[in-house]
């Protein structure tokens, strides 16, 4: 008989309420534990993302089996109610290789341990390469809707004081002036570009008219100053280093009021600037003191690397961007494999699809759900509005609270859709990069080669003139079979046991 631990896990706690259900794998792993004779000694259930490591019942499994050496085993239903992360995955094979438990994954039909052989591993590594992928595709999806309403004029963000995020009638999120804190910034700017007062005396004079701050919390003269430097009064904003001048906000001051203000304040204001784009900006990161690369370019055709020196001055020499590039090719070089090995990859690809396509419509189900549900509400309050069921002043306050939640989850909604894309385009750039990795990469603009580098780098720093590349999981898998002679290639995994 062998002990054994369950762990069990569902995304969000709309989730468990709709069935996606935490019992119903705990039913699954107690019927298969019975059935092979284990004995479970605890079970551990996460209702949570797992996009980010630090789950609350996994990290108290991982003390568990630290505590107890008696622990053989995990059963768990497949891989993505294990782990969304690479750091996860890494854990997991430490408590692997390390600690000798074995992963039972019980609807894959697949068992994981020490013995397993490198094609098993990597099959295992690509489900969660891709499983990672996906979220960060959403995350990337989202910010992307948010960018594109700031094109469209509209602040994507929480409105500062003096402001409040409200919805139209059809639905669109606006930042409109707060009637009721509005005039304390008024009054903000008006006394300060007197040049009369301090921070700390016009805070206490303004709490001194009225003045209260968001939820009724004090604030401090730090407050005061942020408010006096933000643009936003004037009608713009600024979004990811951009400034939108065509800003659909109305302005509480005049710029002139504003650069007074400025010039009381000593700092004159100065516009951000976006960066240039390099290919490998921020891949790659110092040997010396942990910051990241940045770029350059000299003689307006040589691009250099060198270390951003946030941590203080370092003496970390340039870095030719022909120098990555050939160590970037001589890498992808050695990726090269051969027909079964390809094989492999692609079966691993086709189970974390499966993965994929469950974990994609489940999230769509139940957004489309949440939004009708809205929909449903505005159309009913609107009949008891004409039906003076509700008062004119309920029907405003609660429609427009429905809008805004409902346009929320459409932006969720369109996110996952993208999100979708992008997995089955990263999906078909694996299988590229299985056949002709080095020949992909010369052919390449420079955003298409962040992108790849991206994928397959982890952790990748340049100390002394030496590049020191370490690669994501799966493909250190590769790596390692290739200088070992270790891979295995074949389609049978370890099965669970036979009935």
């Amino acid at each position: 008989m062998t002990n054994s631990l369950i762990y069990a896990r569902v995304s969000s706690k709309e989730q468990e309420a709709e069935g996606y259900s935490i019992p119903s794998q705990l039913k699954l792993l107690r019927e298969y534990a019975t059935k092979n004779n284990f004995i479970v000694r605890k079970e551990f259930t996460d209702i949570e993302t797992a996009k980010k490591a630090g789950r609350t019942e996994f990290n108290k499994m991982l003390a568990f089996i630290e505590e107890n050496k008696t622990i053989k085993c995990i059963l768990v239903e497949k891989t993505d109610r294990l782990l969304r992360n690479i750091a996860d995955y890494a854990l997991i094979d430490r408590l692997i290789e390390q600690s000798d438990i074995v992963i039972h994954l019980v609807k894959e039909n697949v068992i994981l341990s020490r013995d397993s052989r490198s094609n098993e591993k990597f099959i295992f590594g690509i489900k969660a390469l891709m499983a990672k992928n996906y979220v960060d595709n959403l995350s990337e999806e989202t910010r992307k809707g948010m960018l594109e309403k700031a094109e469209q004029g509209v602040y994507p963000s929480f409105a500062p004081y003096g402001y409040i995020n409200q919805s139209t009638v059809d639905g669109k999120k606006t930042v409109a002036i707060d009637p009721n804190t509005a005039p304390f910034i008024q009054r903000l700017f008006e006394l300060y570009a007197t040049g009369d007062y301090s921070l700390l005396t016009i805070r206490k004079r303004l709490l001194d008219e009225g003045m209260i701050y968001r939820n009724g919390k004090n604030f401090h003269k730090s407050t005061i100053e942020v408010m006096l430097k933000n643009e936003f009064y004037t009608g713009v904003f600024y979004w990811k280093g951009k400034k939108y001048e065509n800003a659909k906000h109305e302005p509480i001051i005049t710029k002139e009021l504003f650069q007074q203000v400025q010039n009381v304040l000593c700092r004159p204001h100065k516009n951000k600037s976006r960066k240039t784009i390099f290919a490998y900006n921020g891949l790659l990161h110092c040997g010396v003191c942990g910051c990241s690369l940045t770029a350059e370019i000299k003689k307006e055709k040589y691009i250099y690397y060198h270390c951003t020196g946030h941590k203080g001055k370092c003496n970390q020499t340039y870095l030719k961007q022909e120098t990555i590039e050939a160590e970037f090719e001589k890498l992808l070089g050695n990726i090269h494999i051969n027909e079964d090995e390809q094989e492999t990859i692609l079966e691993g690809l086709r189970g974390s699809y499966h993965d994929k396509i469950e974990y994609h419509n489940n999230c769509v189900k139940q957004l489309e759900r949440q939004i009708k549900t809205l929909q449903d509400r505005i159309d009913q309050s609107y009949l008891d509005k004409l039906d003076k069921k509700i008062s004119e002043d309920f029907w405003q306050s609660q429609s427009s609270k429905w809008l805004n939640e409902k346009e929320e989850l459409t932006l969720k909604l369109l996110a996952h859709q993208k999100a979708d894309t992008n997995y089955l385009e990263n999906a078909n750039l694996i299988i590229e990069l299985a056949r002709k990795a080095a020949g992909l990469f010369k052919k390449q603009n420079a955003e298409q080669k962040r992108k790849l580098i991206n994928l397959l780098l982890s952790n990748s720093s340049y100390k002394d003139e030496k590049l020191d590349i370490t690669l994501r999981t799966p493909f250190n898998v590769i790596m390692k079979s290739r200088e070992s002679g270790n891979w295995l290639p074949g389609t049978g995994l370890n099965r669970r046991p036979s009935d």
